[in-house]
């Protein structure tokens, strides 16, 4: 995990640290590019990082690689901690 990694779990925690949030609304945060930003959401869900929701029906609250919704798991609150 590098340091825009950490940056973005931190923006997931900020927005909404107990429920899934549209990536879309983190992404304003970060001013990523929305399909990187998606593709590293997939790369923390596959460490256990985060856990996200894709849609096959996009909207302006949804990435452009599907990611609809996203949320920090506990493994990624820890990473946050240890990291400060």
């Amino acid at each position: 995990m590098d340091e825009i990694d950490a940056k973005i779990l931190a923006a997931i925690n900020t927005v909404s640290p107990k429920v899934f949030v549209s990536p879309v609304k983190v992404n304003e945060i970060l001013r990523l590019n929305g399909t990187e930003f998606g593709d590293r959401l997939k790369l923390l869900r596959k460490s256990g990082h985060v856990d996200i929701m894709t849609s096959e029906y996009p909207s302006s609250l949804t990435l452009p690689n599907a990611v609809s919704r996203v949320l920090i798991t506990d493994l990624g609150k820890k990473s946050l901690k240890n990291n400060k």
